[in-house]
This record gives structure tokens, sequence and C-alpha cells, in this order.
């Protein structure tokens, strides 16, 4: 899969098929191959890196979320990175709504916020529950790949199956953080709900 970086349509390719809208873009990445059988983890983290980026083309934040009208958007990694340069390279000089894109990476989840949206290691999203109950809002949209990260209160989670990278939302912790997510980005989404029992 190759992205384009003109800043303007995401050009994607896996296999022989090429693409050239957004839309389009993000059906493709829903059945890309993880290629999970290779050794190297990169092909996986250069999908799911462009699903974030997606995920902010997709997403609208309130106004109070930023500081001035054109503050970043900032996507911060909290704990190991297993994107490597993948998400750098997703976002190099692309903007969103008028809005450049900033990648900060932190040991731990509490340094993070306030960002917009936040990828969580797995190590660090075994805490998911006490750290919603220690973080004030505004929320950012809390991004993860562990198995219960949306029953217990995460935003969005990626999974891959039948050797595809997918991703399932939470609708319930998208209002929480105050988001708007598109119906285009809902309809390529598994949705969930919090547990009963969170």
């Amino acid at each position: 899969m190759v992205m384009a970086n003109d800043g303007s349509d995401v050009v994607v390719r896996c296999g022989t098929g090429r693409l050239s809208t957004l839309t389009a873009a993000l059906g493709l990445l829903a059945v890309c191959p993880a290629r999970a059988q290779e050794p190297s983890r990169a092909p996986e983290y250069r999908i799911k890196a462009a699903f974030l980026y997606n995920f902010t083309l997709y997403t609208e934040w309130p106004a109070d979320s930023f500081a001035k009208a054109d503050s970043p958007i900032v996507l911060a990694i909290a704990g190991d990175d297993p994107f490597g340069g993948e998400l750098d390279a997703a976002v190099r000089g692309k903007t969103v709504r008028g809005r450049a894109i900033e990648v900060h990476r932190y040991s731990a989840a509490s340094d993070a916020v306030p960002c917009h949206l936040l990828f969580m290691s797995n190590a660090q999203a075994r805490n998911l529950p006490q750290f919603l109950r220690q973080i004030e809002e505004p929320l950012p949209l809390i991004v993860g790949e562990t198995e219960d990260f949306t029953r217990v209160g995460g935003a969005i989670r990626f999974f891959v199956e039948g050797n595809k990278v997918r991703f399932e939302v939470n609708i319930d912790a998208a209002a929480r953080a105050r988001v708007k997510i598109s119906s285009k980005l809902l309809s390529l989404a598994r949705i969930v709900r919090d547990a009963e029992d969170r």
C-alpha cells in the first residue's frame, strides 16, 4: 500500500487495486490484508496509520477543543509506538479543514492529554478505566487494539479478522468525547456500546 503525500487525495495500492477518493480508500483499507504472517509488523501498522489519518478526516471535534482557529489536530501515542515512522508519513503535509496534524509520543497516557486523538499501546490500555476516571474534559477520541478496549470505554478498536484490518466504534465513548463521526466512517465499522457493567 502506498499513500500519496500531495495533501489532496489518498491513493492506496493493495495488490493491483488503486482508488483515489477518500471514501474509496477507506473502503479498501477495511478489506486490505494485514499480512500478519510476515515477520515485520510494518504492513499492518501502515494500514492502521492510514486509518488514523482518515479518522481525522471523518471526525469533527468541538470548536472549544482547539485553542485557536488554526490550532493543529494533535494525534498522541501513549506507551510503546508500534507505528515506527508510518504515522508520521501518513499525515506529513496533510491538513484537515485548514488544520495541520501533529504527532506526539508519550510514555504514559496521562501525559498525552490534552490531545484530539489518543492511541493507547496495549500496556497503557490495561489501565483505560482508571485513566478515564482521572482525566477531565475534553476527552480525546481514544483508539486501541486490546480485545475489550471499546467495552471498557475506548472509542475505536482495531482488530484483525480474516487477515484483514478492521475497526469497531463505541458510540457511547464517541459521545463522551463530544465528537461527531461521519456516517461514512461508521458504515465501515462494527458498532458497539459500553459494557453493561462498566
